[in-house]
C-alpha cells in the first residue's frame, strides 16, 4: 500500500487507533469522563482528517482507489463528515443518559458505550468508501456487531429499576435475530451475483452487467436479495416491523444513532451502488424501490398517527421519511439527483438528531435517586414518553420547547426550516423525472405528517400539564445537552433560510 493511500484512508486509521486507545486507557483507568472525552477527540481528528484528504483529492481531482476494497472520492468523505458530526451530538447525548444512571448501578461500564460508538462509526464509514462486495459485507457487520449491545445498553429504569433494562434487551434481541436473517439473504445475494457475473468488486460487476444482452435471472436473484438486505436496514415497508419496537426499547442516544448513522451509511451504499453498476437501467429493482417508496410513504405516516408514545411516532416517521429519499434517488443517476439526495439526508440527520436528543434529555430530566443511599434512579412520573407527558412543555420550559417544536416544523416540512428545502427538492426531483405517482405518495403522506406533528406540538402548548413536572425549574439539562439542541436548531433554521450554504458545498462534489 503506497503513501498515497495510507492517507487516504487515515480517516479510518484514526478511528482504529481511538477504538485501541480507549481499550488499553480502561485497562488502566476506569473513568466515565475519560472515555467520553477519548472519544469525542478521537471523532474530531476524524473530521480533521477527511477535511485533509478532501483537500488533497481536489488537487487530484480523481478518486483514490485502495487495495480494490474501498473507493475514497469526495461524495464518500461528505457523507462521513457528515456521521462523524452525528457521532459528536450521540456523544454528547450518550454522556447524558449514562451520567445518572451509572452512577446508581454497581456493574455498569459506561466505558463500553464509546467504545461501541467508535467501532459504529468505523464500520459506518468503511461501508461508505466500500468498493468491493467483501467490504461491504464486512462493514455491514462491524456496524451490526457493535449496535447489538448498544442497543440493550439501558441500565435503570422506566416505572420500575428493570423495566427499561428489560425493554432495551428485548430490542437488542430483535435487532439481532432479523438482521441476522437479512444478512444472510444478502450473503446469499452476493453469491449469486458472483456465480451471475465471476466478480465481487464493483467495476468488474459493472463490466459484466454492461456485456450481457440482457439482465440473467441468476443477477437479478443475486441483487434482489441484497436490496431486501438494504431496504431492512432502511426499515422501508414492508421490512419495518422491527423498528418501532427497537427504537421504543432502545437508549435515545442509540435510537438517535442507529436513525442517522445506520440508516445514513446504508443510503450511501445504495447510492454508490446503482450509480457504479448502472443498476437504474434495471427496471424490475427501480420498480420495487418504486413500491417499497409509496408503502413506507403511506404506512409510516398513517401508523405514526395512531401512536402516544414519542419514540414510536418518531419510528414510523423515519420510515416515512426515507420514502420520500427514495424519490429523489428514484431519477436516476442525475446531478440533480445525488444533489437532491444529499440534501434531504443532511436535513433528516439534523432533524432526527435534535428530535430525539429533545426526548431523551427531558427523559433523562425526569429521572430521580430513590430513598436510601445506594437507591436506584426512576422516572419521577409514568412515562417521559408518552405524549401526555408534554403537555405544557412550553410554559414549564420555553426553550426546550422552542427547539423541539422547530425539529417538529422541519420534519413536517414548514418553511424557514431546513426539512422544507430538503421537502422541495424532493418535489423538484420527482418532477424532473415525472414520478407522478410517488409525488402523489409524497403529498399525501406529507399531508398526513402534518396532523400528529402539529397535534405533538398543541400539546406542549397546552395550559394544564398533565405531568408532576410543572416548573421550569423541573426541566433540568445539563449544558451540554442545551449547547447541542441550541445548536441543530441554530443549523436547523441558518440552512432553512440560507440554502445556498450548503447547496454550494454540495454542488462541489
Amino acid at each position: 500500500m503506497s503513501a498515497r493511500e495510507l492517507h487516504a484512508i487515515l480517516p479510518l486509521l484514526i478511528l482504529s487507533g481511538g477504538i485501541l486507545f480507549l481499550l488499553l486507557q480502561v485497562s488502566f483507568l476506569r473513568s466515565h469522563k475519560a472515555a467520553a472525552a477519548t472519544a469525542v477527540i478521537t471523532v474530531i481528528a476524524a473530521i480533521a482528517a477527511c477535511f485533509d484528504v478532501a483537500r488533497t483529492l481536489s488537487q487530484s481531482a480523481a478518486p483514490i482507489e485502495v487495495t480494490g476494497l474501498l473507493l475514497i472520492d469526495q461524495q464518500a468523505l461528505f457523507f462521513c463528515l457528515l456521521f462523524l458530526l452525528a457521532a459528536l451530538a450521540i456523544a454528547v447525548l450518550g454522556f447524558s443518559y449514562l451520567q445518572k444512571r451509572c452512577d446508581s448501578a454497581r456493574e455498569s461500564i459506561p466505558e463500553a458505550f464509546y467504545l461501541l460508538l467508535l467501532l459504529v462509526m468505523l464500520g459506518a464509514m468503511a461501508l461508505v468508501f466500500s468498493n468491493h462486495f467483501a467490504s461491504v459485507f464486512l462493514s455491514m457487520e462491524l456496524m451490526s456487531l457493535a449496535l447489538y449491545p448498544m442497543l440493550g445498553f439501558a441500565v435503570t429504569g422506566d416505572l420500575s429499576p428493570r423495566l427499561e433494562q428489560m425493554y432495551s434487551l428485548e430490542s437488542g434481541v430483535k435487532y439481532l435475530l432479523l438482521s441476522a436473517l437479512s444478512t444472510a439473504l444478502g450473503l446469499f445475494g452476493m453469491a449469486l451475483i458472483y456465480a451471475a457475473c465471476g466478480a465481487l468488486d464493483f467495476g468488474g460487476v459493472a463490466a459484466a452487467v454492461a456485456n450481457l444482452p440482457r439482465t440473467p435471472s441468476l443477477l437479478l436473484s443475486g441483487l434482489t436479495l441484497l436490496l431486501i438486505t438494504l431496504a431492512f436496514k432502511l426499515s422501508l415497508v414492508p421490512f419495518h416491523i422491527w423498528t418501532p419496537d427497537v427504537y421504543q426499547g432502545a437508549p435515545s442516544p442509540v435510537t438517535a444513532l442507529i436513525a442517522t448513522v445506520g440508516k445514513g451509511a446504508v443510503v450511501a451504499l445504495l447510492l454508490r451502488l446503482f450509480t457504479e453498476l448502472e443498476l437504474f437501467s434495471i427496471p424490475a429493482l427501480t420498480g420495487l424501490l418504486a413500491a417499497a417508496a409509496v408503502a413506507s410513504m403511506l404506512v409510516g405516516n398513517l401508523l405514526a398517527l395512531m401512536q402516544k408514545n414519542i419514540k414510536r411516532l418518531l419510528a414510523y416517521s423515519s420510515i416515512a421519511h426515507i420514502g420520500y429519499l427514495l424519490v429523489a434517488f428514484l431519477i436516476g443517476n442525475s446531478a440533480f439527483g445525488n444533489e437532491a439526495v444529499l440534501y434531504y439526508l443532511v436535513a433528516y440527520v439534523i432533524t432526527t438528531l435534535g428530535a430525539f436528543g429533545a426526548v431523551g434529555l427531558i427523559a433523562d430530566s425526569a429521572l430521580a435517586r430513590t430513598a436510601g443511599s445506594a437507591g436506584e434512579y426512576v422516572y419521577t412520573t409514568t412515562s417521559p414518553f408518552q405524549r401526555d407527558f408534554y403537555r405544557g412543555l412550553l410554559w414549564r420550559s420555553p426553550w426546550l420547547a422552542g427547539c423541539l417544536a422547530a425539529m417538529l416544523l422541519s420534519l413536517a416540512g414548514i418553511p424557514l426550516t431546513i426539512g422544507f428545502i430538503g421537502k422541495f427538492y424532493i418535489f423538484a426531483a420527482g418532477i424532473q423525472g415525472q414520478l407522478w405517482l410517488l409525488l402523489a405518495a409524497v403529498v399525501i403522506g406529507s399531508a398526513i405528517g402534518l396532523f400528529y406533528y402539529l397535534r405533538l406540538l398543541l400539546t406542549m402548548v397546552l395550559r394544564e400539564p398533565q405531568a408532576p413536572l410543572d416548573s421550569i425549574e423541573s426541566i433540568r439539562i445539563a449544558v451540554s445537552g442545551r449547547l447541542l439542541l441550541i445548536s441543530l436548531t441554530g443549523v436547523l433554521l441558518i440552512f432553512g433560510v440560507f440554502p445556498q450554504i450548503l447547496i454550494d458545498w454540495i454542488y462541489t462534489l
